[in-house]
């Protein structure tokens, strides 16, 4: 296993290695490993490196050391890179490159981060499967659209990778790759420099191998930038200062019966039963399906409305270029009128308010992160985003704690969801309930 961010970024300070010497093995394990899983379109070698021996400069210096300095980081090839092509998983784009950076890239490179390379994305981020593999079981999906990111997190290529989510690509793919990740509330990381097919729906998000290198990446990359309208001008939360505090009362979470739920895989169910029964009186259950019966189709015309503005022109531009699966979806978007679209912004804004009753009773929703383990190659699925589509439309932030296994022995992520702009409530909820479950439930088998 690779080495977490901030033990890599607490060695460098202290000495005990280089940012050079950590590039190095994060290299040596690409190479070991990605014959196999594909989760990288391209690599800066050479850039990373000369990057590497500046951040080795600047600490022999003594000069300020930024909060990432010397982590490796891969990016999803949807966010604009200079010193790389960014070509969004499609061929159409296959030799564009930047001429700016997205701003978190600037963010990253400011937090003493150094930029691997691009990781692999589905086509235009959606959901044809890519050619990346689940490195727990290479025979396996590793999920989508940010396959790639997952994927290189899973396999100790690097300690943290970015991904987006405008249904379930950050989230789903954690789950089915054993890794922890966050998709922070809707605007907290800028998304300008990023393909947009939703400028509603489109979130940022961060796969790593603890809660900590979360909260760390998080904060480095929580800003505000005017070019992005969904950003909010305020302070942001500050997780990594929440993660260090035990919750001052113990949380109360709720389970939330969906009509989507019906449909886990048996496996899942259970695990997820004897969490709640190890829980006992710390969740309660609510039937929510009456107020939430609309949320899934309103999230569809949503997407698939803005989905046609985005990618329609493009489209038109390149015809028959785009896979089945992006044409089909234009297709229907066709149909969609605006009042069908301003029908389902209402539908979002009533979810919303219900979400924020919800949250002043309880600290966070527990739901699964998937409704099965990772589909097989073969049925050339990236699998149900189902999920996390609620969470998405609404923007609220969602945890993946990769503390189940299913039948097949591959991972099942529990999912938290927290109120909007509670971030730093959530993660201190998460760390509460993994500690609390590994301290309880070491026994079953059905518990990583």
């Amino acid at each position: 296993m690779f080495l977490k961010a901030f033990e890599i970024a607490r060695g460098i300070k202290e000495g005990s290695f280089t940012a050079s010497e950590v590039l190095k093995k994060c290299f040596d394990k690409i190479d070991e490993t990605d014959s196999d899983i594909c989760a990288w379109v391209c690599l800066d070698t050479d850039g990373a490196m000369e990057r590497a021996k500046i951040l080795d400069s600047i600490r022999k210096s003594g000069k300020a050391l930024g909060p990432l300095h010397g982590v490796p980081v891969g990016i999803k090839d949807i966010v604009d890179t200079v010193n790389l092509p960014t070509s969004y998983g499609s061929d159409i784009f296959a030799d564009r490159r930047p001429e700016s950076p997205a701003r978190i890239i600037e963010l990253l490179e400011k937090a003493g981060a150094i930029i691997v390379g691009k990781t692999v994305t589905t086509e235009f981020a959606f959901m044809k499967p890519s050619i990346t593999k689940n490195p727990v079981n290479i025979n396996y999906s590793p999920g989508g659209s940010s396959s790639g990111s997952a994927s290189a997190v899973a396999a100790g290529n690097l300690p943290i990778a970015i991904g987006s989510q405008t249904n379930g690509s950050v989230i789903r793919p954690a789950s089915f790759c054993g890794v922890y990740a966050i998709k922070p509330s809707s605007g907290i990381i800028p998304k300008f420099g990023v393909l947009e097919t939703s400028n509603i729906l489109d979130q940022m998000g961060i796969f790593a191998n603890c809660l900590e290198d979360l909260a760390l990446a998080c904060d480095a990359l929580s800003d505000y930038d005017s070019r992005d309208p969904n950003s909010r001008p305020f302070p942001s939360p500050v997780l990594s200062i929440a993660l260090s505090k035990a919750p001052p009362v113990e949380p109360k979470l709720v389970w939330l019966d969906l009509d989507y739920l019906v449909n886990l895989d048996g496996a899942v169910r259970t695990g997820f039963d004897q969490i709640k029964d190890i829980l006992g009186n710390r969740i309660e259950n609510i039937d929510a399906r009456e107020a939430t019966k609309k949320l899934v189709a309103a999230h569809k015309t949503i997407y698939e409305y803005q989905l046609l503005e985005n990618l329609g022109p493009i489209n038109n531009q390149n015809p028959s270029k785009m896979n089945n699966l992006i044409l089909e979806a234009l297709s229907r978007a066709k149909s969609i009128t605006y009042n069908d679209f301003k029908l389902a912004l209402e539908i979002r804004a009533e979810a919303l308010s219900f979400f924020e009753s919800l949250f002043l009773d309880y600290d966070a929703i527990l739901t699964p992160s998937a409704i099965s383990e990772a589909p097989l190659l073969d049925e050339n699925s990236t699998g149900n985003p189902i999920c996390c589509t609620i969470w998405t439309l609404c923007g609220l932030p969602c945890f993946n704690i990769p503390l189940l296994s299913g039948e097949n022995s591959l991972p099942v992520g529990v999912q938290l969801v927290g109120k909007f702009e509670e971030d730093d409530r959530l993660i201190r909820t998460a760390n509460w309930l993994q500690n609390f479950l590994t301290e309880k439930v070491a026994d079953l088998n059905l518990l990583k």
